[in-house]
C-alpha cells in the first residue's frame, strides 16, 4: 500500500514541478479550451472615454512604491511603466531584452489586426470534381473552426457540421449520394510543428495546418489535452462523419489538391480577425496566435511557414518602431524560449492599440484581473486586491519566465501602460505574486 501512495506522491510532484512550469500559461486555455462557450461580450476598454486625470504620477513616488514591494524569490526583473497617452517614462527597472512568453501575443495580435484588418475572415469550403465522384474539403486557415456546431457560443465559430449540412444538400440536389472524400490543406506550407517549440508543448498547441477543427483536440472534456498528430486528417474524418449523418456515403479519404475545374458547393466563413485576436489574448490561444501570424506571412507575399512567419513578424514590428536591439522572434504565440523582446516594444504595442479605435479588439481582449481569461483566478491576495477589475493585461508563462503586459488607470485617473518581465527566481508562485501586487500597486497609485 505504501508503494502506491509513494508512487502517487512522486507523480504529483513530477506534474507540478517538472511538467506544469513548462506549459504555456494554463494548458486548459492556452491549449484551446473549446468546450467552455463565451456567453457575453468582453467588457470594453475604458481608456478612450477617460477625462484628464485628477493628478499625475510622480516618477520618484512610483519608484518608491514599486521598489518597496516584497520580492522574495523573485529573480531577475525588467520593467517599464509609462503614461499611456504621452509615452512619458515613469518607471524603469533593468534593461535589455527578455523572454516574453505569451506576452508576445500582444505584439502578434497587433500585427495581425493591422496587416489583415479586423474584418478579415477565412473560408473553409467544399468542391466537387468535374466527374462528380470526388468531394474536396479545402481548409482556409480558420483557427477556431469547430467540429460540431456550437449555437450556444458567443460569438459562434464556423463549424464542419454546418458545412456538411450545406454540402450534403448541394450533393443531393445533383443526385450524388456517394463520394470519395479528399482534403486540401495546402494553403499552409509548413512544417506544421515549429522547430523552436519543445515537444513538451504538444499539449499546449497543435501542429499548425490550414485545415483543423476543435484545435485538433481528440476529446473536448475539460481536462483532456491530447492533440491529433495530423489535424487535417482529424478534421476530414469528423467531416465525413457529419456527411454520413446527412445521407452521403464516403468511399475513401485522402489528401488531394483541389482540381482547377472543381465546382464549389458550400462554404463557411471564420469569425473575423477582431474576434480571433480577442480570443488569442483572453484565452492565450496558442494555435490561433500562430495561425494568424502565418496569415500575415501570406498577406505579405511569403509562404505560410514558421520561418517566414517569424521573418515577416520582425519586419512588421520594425516598421512600427517596435523593434529594439537584441530582439528576436521565432513564433507568434510565445512558446519558444528563443523569443526576446524589450519591455519598450510591449509597452509601445499597448500604447498603439489604446490610441487607435481600429485596434480596440486588442485592448478589449486583454484579460481583466480576477474577472476574465487567464487572469480570472489571480489577484486574490490582500496586497493585490486593488487590481481586481482594474488591471487589464496579457499573461506569459513558460519555464523560468513570468510576464504581465497591459494597462491600468490609477486611482487618480491617469492611464499607465506597463510591461513587467521576470525570469529565474524561486518559481511561478513568487513571480506571479509579485506581478499581481506590482500591477495592483499601479491601480492604487496616488503616487505624487
Amino acid at each position: 500500500m505504501w508503494v502506491g501512495v509513494l508512487t502517487t506522491v512522486l507523480a504529483t510532484v513530477l506534474l507540478q514541478v517538472v511538467v506544469a512550469p513548462q506549459l504555456a500559461d494554463d494548458p486548459r486555455v492556452g491549449a484551446g479550451q473549446v468546450e467552455r462557450p463565451e456567453v457575453a461580450d468582453p467588457p470594453h476598454a475604458v481608456l478612450p472615454e477617460l477625462g484628464q486625470p485628477d493628478a499625475r504620477v510622480d516618477p520618484a513616488a512610483l519608484a518608491a512604491t514599486l521598489d518597496a514591494l516584497p520580492a522574495d524569490g523573485l529573480g531577475d526583473v525588467v520593467a517599464l511603466v509609462t503614461d499611456a497617452r504621452t509615452g512619458e517614462e515613469l518607471y524603469r527597472r533593468g534593461s535589455g531584452t527578455r523572454v516574453p512568453a505569451s506576452s508576445l501575443k500582444v505584439l502578434s495580435a497587433l500585427v495581425a489586426l493591422e496587416v489583415l484588418g479586423p474584418q478579415r475572415t477565412f473560408t473553409t469550403s467544399t468542391h466537387l470534381s468535374a466527374d462528380g465522384g470526388t468531394l474536396v474539403l479545402r481548409g482556409g486557415g480558420d483557427p477556431l473552426l469547430a467540429g460540431a456546431a456550437r449555437p450556444q457560443a458567443h460569438p459562434e465559430p464556423a463549424s464542419l457540421e454546418d458545412l456538411a449540412a450545406r454540402t450534403a444538400e448541394a450533393l443531393r440536389g445533383r443526385g450524388v449520394t456517394t463520394v470519395a472524400l479528399g482534403y486540401d490543406a495546402s494553403l499552409f506550407a509548413g512544417p506544421a510543428w515549429n522547430p523552436a517549440w519543445p515537444d513538451i508543448f504538444a499539449r499546449s498547441v497543435a501542429p499548425i495546418t490550414a485545415l483543423t477543427a476543435d484545435h485538433a483536440r481528440v476529446s473536448l472534456e475539460r481536462e483532456a489535452f491530447e492533440r491529433a498528430p495530423d489535424p487535417a486528417r482529424f478534421a476530414v474524418d469528423r467531416f465525413g462523419g457529419f456527411l454520413l449523418g446527412h445521407g452521403i456515403a464516403v468511399t475513401g479519404t485522402a489528401p488531394v489538391a483541389t482540381p482547377a475545374d472543381a465546382t464549389e458547393l458550400a462554404a463557411v466563413d471564420s469569425l473575423p480577425v477582431r474576434d480571433i485576436a480577442q480570443r488569442v489574448l483572453a484565452a492565450s490561444d496558442n494555435d490561433a496566435a500562430e495561425t494568424l501570424l502565418w496569415h500575415v506571412a501570406l498577406a505579405r507575399g511569403r509562404a505560410a511557414t514558421p520561418a517566414d512567419g517569424a521573418a515577416v513578424f520582425a519586419e512588421e514590428l520594425a516598421a512600427r518602431g517596435l523593434w529594439g536591439e537584441g530582439m528576436a522572434v521565432q513564433d507568434g504565440n510565445g512558446i519558444s524560449s528563443g523569443n526576446a523582446v524589450t519591455p519598450d516594444a510591449l509597452v509601445g504595442a499597448v500604447r498603439r492599440a489604446l490610441a487607435d479605435p481600429a485596434l480596440r479588439p486588442l485592448t478589449d481582449g486583454l484579460p481583466v484581473a480576477a474577472v476574465t481569461g487567464t487572469l480570472q483566478g489571480r489577484f486574490d491576495e490582500a496586497d493585490a486586491v486593488a487590481g481586481r477589475g482594474v488591471v487589464r493585461a496579457k499573461t506569459g508563462t513558460i519555464r523560468g519566465v513570468n510576464t504581465l503586459t497591459g494597462y491600468v488607470v490609477t486611482a487618480d485617473g491617469q492611464p499607465l501602460a506597463f510591461a513587467l518581465m521576470t525570469s529565474g527566481g524561486a518559481g511561478q508562485t513568487s513571480a506571479r505574486a509579485w506581478l499581481d501586487r506590482a500591477s495592483a500597486a499601479l491601480a492604487a497609485c496616488g503616487c505624487r
